[in-house]
């Protein structure tokens, strides 16, 4: 916005003038600078001869007030840098003591108002009336550079923004010398009556405040200061509200808070002072009348302002008296009525395009322009703001090519440029939150941008409304590069300007000049001898306004990371650097990026071809040679369009270079070039063998343009990741080169290399030593070389094509071009037909650049002869494994066998003759190599030693301690190679599946008993207490208890039990426990048991308290061992295995009373069942029990209804019942009911042999009749 008038397009801030402090350098100058007219002859002084205050207070006040001044403050609502309390952002100035006003009205004509006729014609007024003065700068006024027709000057801005202040603000010592105090308070009082006065006479409604700074003082000498301050309020009649006094000793912070509450305190009267202006403006405008000239217009062909112009003014002026108070809104709307009204059929169209006021008008309607923008962009109306933008583009291209000079001019694009301009200005000034370019950091080392490329439409616009992607508003960036391109379209229309029309004007006939003022629009732009000077002379510099703006528009898009942009305006900026003949400037920027840049994988090619021959120009001028062989090996590819008059040689790219010493060498990788050569490689099989041949083709292919010279190869390096070794191809010179055929196919034989060559490019495989080749390495444009390779590998695994480099060696230079990929190329396999050659498309279901190297076909045999499909836990494994060589030589063998399982399983393997117990084996080699995660009982190692073909070989692995059930895997591995060939290991692995299961599941029960023996008592005396009493014998009471076992065979075969015991493992409450041995329940004793098939047994366990007074329950821990064999197996104790089952931990009270039945059938009477209930007391307590015996309707008995039993301690006492039941076969069920008297608790009758119980009671079997 640097062309237009600074007042024109500034944002007006209400003045605030600083008066009594030191004036700063730029507030003088700008005074010196004003060209209002009559200011310095007829402009109101204000003077005072009072010195300036000065001091660190004086200072400091100046600093905190100049603070506020927001002239610098961003174009938008948000009050981030200034006060908030202050509301309205002003304009802050400090004068001094002396100010000039610029007058109200003009002088009067020079001349008289003519004699006769004594009516004047123009006006209608009577001829001695006195002159009707107006503004110095009125359209009516005669001397103003408006009149008499002319819209409007910035002067009017200039007048209200820096000559007429809305307040000023008058700072005096104040004296606290008691004995200078009244002298002084007089000279203030007169002193400010007098400037009230000036300020008064002037005719301007400014707001007059006073401040007293106080000058060094005690505390006590303030006693009266409020007092003295109210009387020089009074002499000069001054507002309480206007008067303000800093005291002695106050802080910068104290300032900065006065400083605030000062401008805080003018706000109402500044809205009051523009509203009133406002006011003024108004009514003039609805009077709708044409006010009276000072004079009429002498000119014959002049005319007055019409009333649409008059009123285009007044709305105007009510948008800037707006704009002070802020109102953006209302500014908004009285600036698009000006503008409208300004492109009405009245005003701008009535301009003839060679009257000078077209070129003022075209000056208002930018204003206006970008006062509306402005406005919307304050209120965030973005879309608005480029609508508006765009709509005043295309009217004042309308009006130019109605009414002006054209748009087909170099005036018209520098138009174009500084409109451009104009909005990115705008934009930044406003720095609207989400444009702003601004870099947050996020961490050390790391940054974010912070901003949208555009701005989204604002939310007031209606939501059916299209919207076109021009309307959303873009960055500054966009804009500056729009300006960019209409300034090189005005240098190039400027030299296009004829030779005669570029002399200056004291040099050209006056027909010239005339001739050159209709033709050229030279608004806001220099005369066309500026423009486009003639050789040898000074003028416009376009380049450097060019690089200018293309630099800020790239440092926009650069920092919104916009990439394709940025490279876009580096090659703008490169080219606009070499037109002006600054080579190392272009080559700066542009080498750079040239490996980087998106365009080539975008495949924008014309723009990367710009790219690359500026860059080669550049490097070409400044001679380097590294440079040009990059971009050389580039733009000789065939995918650019090739220049004429150009040779396409890569040998001779550096023939006009002087040589250099070393030679440069360049490294290229084809990932990030684009290149001339292509080359690639295929595996002819998914899969290859060791030691057997591998076919691999290799295709070497040719995109340079077609007049371009072949391409010498000196070497061609392939170096495999993998297994397999580099391959060399090197340049057979003694060959005629091939640079005809299309295709060629040529089968090349691989030597080995005598030493390593130090040369080869570093890769898995840099250490085995290359195979070596000689071939035809010329490459022709479009000319395919297909070489068939054959290679061995020596290792297994996985082979694919690591790198592929392409070399040229020649005097000048060194080139090589590495190929580490190769997705972007088809596979294909060429091969040599009756037509010639021929590809076919291979990968269709395979990756054809890997191939996986599997070892050498083992031809050993491992069988696993007596594997049996289950096996169960405990049982011990002897696994035989048969090795057969089918190999038709002699081999060298070794096993190796590993037992694969549940981490924390105890199962381990041992060879047979290893001693029991897991001793380690008599042959340490054996396990050596144990794989680290498998500890040696799960790893075993045995060297068979050489086998001769056919020969078989038996091991035998025994696998223990399987307690578990579970899945085990069993690798056998075979390891050997051939006598005749050691140095190719071959593995033959076989993997066994070992299942364990458990053959046995048990149910258990622990049943009460009566025991046999007599209990003890207090009237017996033992033996054993008057033995020695070292020997201890148990003397406590004994109990009978039986052990129910229901073993289930889960086995998939029958199996043969030896014998079933019960363990005691754990007997706790201090007591011996005797177990007999097992009973058979129920069938005739077999040792067999079929699969799901049940064995009952009983245990029978006797336990005994070791002390009387012991009175603690016992438990006891116990399992089930069950010893069994296969029915195949011997019947040796190695063939036995021993199945252990867990038993459940049974409590056996020992202190409680209890009551047991027992039964037997009368072997004199059928059906009479003899029962007798036995009733334990062991405590230490006399018990009585009450025994009642309930009728049945199932049996009859005798014995006693109801009976108390009275038990001692340590007794037992046996209750006899006979029954004889109504029917024979059944189980009937008596129920005997015994409580406890004392405790009031019924006890539980417990069965014994041959009984049974449910939750009633207990049931005694009736035998049928025979």
């Amino acid at each position: 916005m640097d062309a237009y008038p600074e007042d024109y397009v500034a944002h007006n801030l209400p003045l605030i003038l600083l008066s009594g402090l030191e004036a700063g350098c730029e507030e003088t100058a700008e005074a010196g600078n004003t060209d209002y007219p009559l200011l310095n002859e007829r402009g109101s002084q204000i003077y005072s001869d009072f010195p300036s205050l000065s001091g660190t207070i004086a200072e400091e006040l100046r600093t905190v007030l100049m603070e506020e001044d927001a002239s610098q403050a961003p174009w938008n609502s948000r009050n981030e840098t200034h006060n908030e309390s202050s509301g309205i952002r002003v304009q802050i100035k400090s004068i001094g003591r002396s100010f000039k006003l610029p007058p109200r009205k003009a002088d009067p004509p020079t001349t008289s108002r003519p004699a006769s006729p004594t009516t004047d014609s123009y006006t209608g007024t009577p001829a001695g009336i006195p002159w009707v003065l107006h503004s110095p700068i009125s359209p009516l006024t005669p001397k103003s550079p408006t009149f008499p027709d002319g819209l409007l000057t910035p002067l009017w801005v200039t007048k209200h923004q820096k000559l007429v202040p809305s307040a000023v603000v008058n700072f005096f010592p104040f004296s606290l010398d008691s004995n200078m105090n009244s002298l002084r308070d007089n000279q203030l009082k007169i002193e400010i009556n007098e400037l009230r006065k000036q300020w008064f006479s002037s005719g301007f409604k400014t707001r007059f405040l006073v401040v007293f700074v106080s000058e060094d003082g005690r505390e006590d000498q303030l006693t009266d200061v409020d007092d003295r301050v109210a009387g020089i309020r009074r002499a000069t009649n001054l507002d309480p509200r206007s008067i303000f006094f800093i005291s002695p000793g106050i802080t910068t912070a104290e300032l900065r808070i006065f400083a605030s509450a000062l401008i805080g305190s003018l706000q109402p009267w500044i809205v009051e002072y523009y509203r009133d202006l406002s006011k003024h403006a108004r009514r003039k405008r609805n009077r709708s009348t044409i006010p009276p000239p000072t004079a009429p217009p002498t000119s014959g062909t002049s005319q007055t302002l019409s009333v649409q112009g008059w009123n285009m003014r007044y709305e105007f002026k009510l948008g800037i008296f707006a704009e002070f108070r802020q109102e953006m809104d209302a500014a908004c709307r009285n600036y698009e009525s000006a503008y409208e009204t300004l492109f009405g059929q009245e005003v701008f169209e009535n301009i003839a395009g060679w009257s000078p006021r077209f070129n003022d008008a075209r000056l208002l309607a930018d204003s206006l322009a970008i006062r509306i923008i402005r406005c919307q962009l304050w209120t965030g109306q973005t879309t608005a703001a480029v609508r508006s933008w765009v709509s005043h583009r295309y009217r004042s291209q309308g009006v130019i090519n109605r009414r002006g000079k054209g748009t087909k001019n170099y005036g018209w694009e520098a138009w174009e440029a500084r409109w451009s301009m104009v909005m990115a200005q705008l934009i930044r000034r406003a720095e609207i939150p989400s444009l702003s370019s601004s870099i947050v950091s996020i961490g050390p080392g790391q940054s974010a941008t912070s901003g949208l490329t555009f701005a989204h439409p604002e939310k007031t616009i209606p939501s059916g409304e299209p919207i076109s992607p021009w309307e959303h508003l873009h960055h500054e960036g966009y804009w500056l590069s729009r300006s960019a391109k209409h300034s090189k379209l005005r240098r190039n229309l400027a030299r296009q300007i004829p030779e005669e029309d570029r002399i200056p004007p004291g040099q050209s006939p006056a027909s010239q000049i005339a001739n050159k003022f209709y033709m050229y629009d030279t608004y806001l732009a220099p005369e066309t001898h500026v423009e486009a000077p003639l050789s040898g002379r000074q003028g416009f510099d376009h380049s450097s306004l060019i690089i200018d703006t293309l630099n800020a528009s790239l440092k926009e898009f650069s920092i919104r990371n916009q990439r394709r942009m940025v490279e876009s305006l580096t090659l703008e900026i490169a080219e606009e650097y070499i037109k002006i003949g600054s080579w190392s400037e272009a080559f700066k920027i542009l080498q750079p990026m040239w490996s980087s840049l998106s365009w080539r994988n975008a495949g924008w090619w014309r723009l990367m071809e710009r790219f690359g021959w500026a860059l080669r120009e550049c490097a070409f001028q400044l001679n380097s040679a590294e440079t040009v062989l990059r971009v050389d090996w580039e733009l000789l590819s065939n995918i650019f369009k090739p220049r004429p008059d150009w040779t396409y040689d890569m040998h001779k790219s550096l023939k006009s270079l002087p040589s250099e010493k070393p030679k440069p060498s360049v490294v290229l990788r084809a990932e990030d070039v684009v290149g001339c050569l292509t080359a690639s490689l295929v595996f002819e099989k998914a899969e290859g063998n060791v030691g057997e041949p591998l076919q691999v083709q290799l295709v070497v292919s040719s995109n340079a343009h077609s007049l371009s010279g072949p391409i010498s190869l000196s070497e061609i390096k392939i170096v495999f990741e993998g297994c397999l070794r580099p391959v060399k191809l090197q340049s057979d010179h003694n060959a005629e080169p091939d640079t005809t055929s299309a295709t060629r196919i040529a089968s090349l034989q691989l030597r080995e290399q005598s030493s390593s060559d130090s040369s080869s490019l570093q890769s898995p495989t840099s250490g085995l030593m290359p195979l070596v080749g000689l071939a035809d390495l010329t490459i022709s444009p479009s000319q395919t070389k297909v070489f068939d390779l054959t290679c061995i590998p020596r290792e297994s695994g996985e082979a694919r094509v690591a790198s592929i480099t392409l070399l040229m060696e020649e005097d000048e230079f060194d080139l090589a071009y590495a190929i580490t990929t190769q997705e972007q190329y088809k596979p294909s396999w060429w091969q040599q037909t009756s037509k010639g050659p021929a590809r076919r498309r291979v990968g269709m279901t395979r990756d054809p650049r890997r191939c996986k190297i599997l070892p050498k076909p083992p031809k050993i045999r491992i069988t696993t002869p007596n594997l049996r499909g289950n096996y169960y836990t405990n049982e011990q494994v002897a696994l035989r494994i048969m090795i057969q060589n089918e190999e038709e030589e002699t081999v060298d063998v070794s096993a190796e066998i590993r037992l694969f399982g549940r981490p924390d399983s105890a199962a381990k393997i041992q060879w047979p003759d290893e001693l029991p117990g897991g001793a380690e084996p008599s042959d340490p080699a054996d396990t050596a190599g144990s794989s680290p995660t498998e500890g040696a009982s799960h790893f075993l190692k045995r060297s068979i030693g050489v086998m001769n073909s056919s020969a078989t070989q038996e091991l035998v692995v025994i696998l223990r301690d399987t307690n578990e059930a579970s899945d085990f895997e069993l690798e056998v591995s075979a390891l050997y190679n051939l006598v005749s060939d050691a140095q190719t290991p071959i593995v033959k692995v076989v993997t066994v599946e070992l299942t364990f299961i458990r053959p046995f599941e048990a149910n258990y029960e622990f049943l009460p008993r009566i025991h046999p023996e007599p209990w003890p008592d207090f009237f017996h005396f033992s033996d054993y207490l008057i033995a020695d009493e070292a020997r201890e014998k148990p003397d406590g009471l004994q109990q009978r208890w039986c052990l129910n076992s229901k073993v289930v065979s889960f086995a998939k075969e029958s199996l043969i039990i030896e014998k079933i015991s019960l363990v005691l493992l754990n007997l706790s409450g201090g007591a011996v426990s005797t177990i007999g041995s097992e009973s058979i329940v129920g069938r005739e004793p077999s040792s067999e048991l079929a699969p799901e098939g049940l064995r009952d047994s009983n245990f029978d366990l006797d336990i005994q308290k070791l002390r009387l007074a012991d009175r603690r329950p016992t438990s006891l821990d116990l399992e089930l061992d069950i010893q069994w064999r296969r029915p195949g197996d011997s019947n040796s104790p190695e063939s036995l295995t021993t199945t252990t089952l867990a038993i459940p931990r049974f409590l056996a009270p020992m202190g409680e009373p209890r009551v047991l039945a027992s039964s037997k059938p009368s072997p004199s009477l059928s059906g009479l069942i003899h029962i007798d209930y036995t009733i334990e007391n062991p405590s230490l307590h006399f018990l009585t029990f009450n025994l009642t015996m309930e009728a049945s309707e199932q049996f009859a008995f005798s014995g006693p209804k109801s009976t108390v039993v009275k038990l001692v301690p340590l007794s037992r006492h046996t209750v006899r019942y006979n029954l004889l039941a109504f029917g024979r076969g059944l189980w009937i069920q008596p129920q005997l009911v015994v409580v406890d008297a004392y405790f009031n608790k019924t006890l539980r009758v417990l069965p014994t042999e041959e009984m049974r119980s449910d939750k009633k009671g207990i049931l005694v079997w009736v035998d049928a009749d025979d």
